[in-house]
């Protein structure tokens, strides 16, 4: 049981989800009866007291600090340092300001209407209107002058969904997960099938050198394992934003992408007000297809300005010679009133009230499931079935066991290791290298594939701070 709360502990942490020791106890008593529905501890009982509590955090090495919630908070410093290596990156790499991009994922609910949004923490109270949970995930991708701004990536859940037309016809880069996440496969595909040839199709039109640096959050999706991501010629490279400082200076995530959310949830506003006026309100929402959806956040996309995307790069890099930043001329002023114009129209139909905080969480996508949970994750995360599975599953088969005896009959036989091999200090380049073989051996174990995570995380973390202290 400790197990997998240590395991759920870790996903939590990773998402910057607050943890009390109250929440903590409820947790471990509800994994305790999952594992006791496989068969385990049938006849024991479980109390999480606080001397349970209390050892439970020795045995793992866990910090109150670690557990007990203390707010997610951006780390300047390292926003600072990294601001230093991006830019001694760049003139490393000689690099202008049209050939440095950025790309970031989000969830979008695509019928999710404004004057429902907090009653998703209490489903079961709710009346009227049926709250419509249809959640995908999209990711812009731009260079920092706005010049070339890449198709949309779109995932959906269907391989080939209903009266879809060829993908290549298609407004956007569709790909498809079981539950609409980004996953490192897809982020993969993207990067060398879409990201790769986008940028050298522009580099040639552009007379420029086919080159450019990726700048990606830490997101475990992002990162390929052992493989470094790069292009095949390796002059298109990613750099990875340090943990806490997305909120800070990510490009995409400062402006574009609530850009993007407010032109969709315009024309969705648009759509329930002046189409299929001989429907019934309730009914007009099942009448949006994919295909609609996908259209109006493809048209909203294209609709952000080169100035909105320069300016979203103000906290990250200062100033590109030629690639200043401008008045921003996206007049988000009026968009916003005419969105908040709009909601007061549909509450009229609808015979809802809107607030204005439900407004501004509705246009952010940022809300809970009824479960209590971030209903906006974009990235794949194990559940708590697949966490105590994973924990109860058999480490060794007779077959691993085979290849581990022919393992050593080959160990032995190999040079034996100097002592000065053992003595000498690895590099961090090293230890991360070893780190992504080990999560590529265990991938297939969700506990020590979190686990690893972790000890990455926090290397990277360390590595980060060994100037400042």
């Amino acid at each position: 049981m400790e197990e997998s709360l240590y395991m759920w502990i870790l996903q939590q942490r990773e998402a910057n989800i607050i943890v009390t020791f109250e929440i903590l106890r409820i947790k471990a008593e509800l994994l305790f009866r999952e594992i006791q529905k496989r068969g385990h501890y049938e006849n024991q009982l479980f109390t999480s007291s606080d001397g349970w509590m209390r050892r439970f955090k020795e045995r793992f090495g866990l910090q109150v600090k670690r557990v007990a919630g203390e707010k997610a908070s951006a780390d300047m410093q390292a926003y600072q340092k990294f601001k230093d290596i991006l830019g001694a990156k760049i003139t490393e790499m000689k690099l202008l300001g049209s050939q440095v991009y950025n790309a970031d994922e989000s969830a979008i609910f695509v019928k999710l209407l404004a004057s429902r949004t907090l009653a998703l923490y209490n489903e079961k109270n709710v009346y009227g209107r049926k709250i419509n949970k249809m959640r995908y995930t999209f990711m812009p991708c731009s260079n920092a002058d706005g010049s070339n701004k890449l198709r949309l990536m779109f995932i959906g859940t269907a391989a080939n969904p209903h009266s879809f037309p060829a993908k290549e016809m298609l407004t956007v880069s569709y790909y498809n997960s079981k539950k609409a996440w980004m996953t490192r496969d897809l982020f993969r595909e993207w990067f060398n099938n879409e990201f790769v040839p986008a940028v050298r199709k522009f580099s040639s039109e552009c007379s420029l050198e086919p080159k450019a640096l990726l700048v990606l959050d830490n997101c475990t999706a992002h990162y390929t394992g052992n493989d470094a991501l790069v292009s095949d010629d390796g002059l298109i490279k990613v750099i990875y934003l340090p943990p806490n400082v997305t909120s800070v200076c990510q490009p995409m995530d400062q402006a574009v992408i609530n850009a993007v959310k407010a032109r969709y949830k315009r024309k969705l506003m648009l759509c329930l007000l002046l189409e299929n006026k001989e429907v019934k309100f309730e009914d007009r929402l099942k009448k949006i297809s994919l295909m609609q959806s996908i259209d109006w956040l493809s048209s909203a996309w294209n609709e952000i300005s080169q100035s909105t995307i320069k300016n979203s790069w103000k906290k990250l890099i200062d100033q590109f010679p030629e690639c200043e930043a401008t008045s921003d001329d996206s007049h988000e002023p009026d968009l916003n009133a005419d969105l908040k114009a709009l909601v007061t129209a549909v509450d009229s139909l609808a015979g809802t009230c809107t607030t204005n905080e439900e407004i501004e969480l509705w246009k952010s996508d940022q809300f809970y499931d009824v479960d209590n949970n971030p209903a906006w994750l974009t990235s794949m995360v194990f559940n708590d079935q697949e966490i105590v599975d994973s924990v109860l599953r058999e480490k060794v088969t007779p077959v691993e066991n085979s290849l581990a005896e022919e393992s050593i009959e080959t160990f032995s036989e190999t040079p034996p290791v100097s002592i000065g091999d053992l003595l000498e200090e690895p590099t961090f380049s090293d230890a991360l290298k070893h780190l992504d073989a080990l999560l590529r051996f265990v991938r297939n174990d969700a506990a020590d594939v979190s686990r690893l995570k972790s000890l990455r995380t926090k290397l990277i973390e360390k590595e980060w701070l060994k100037t400042t202290t």
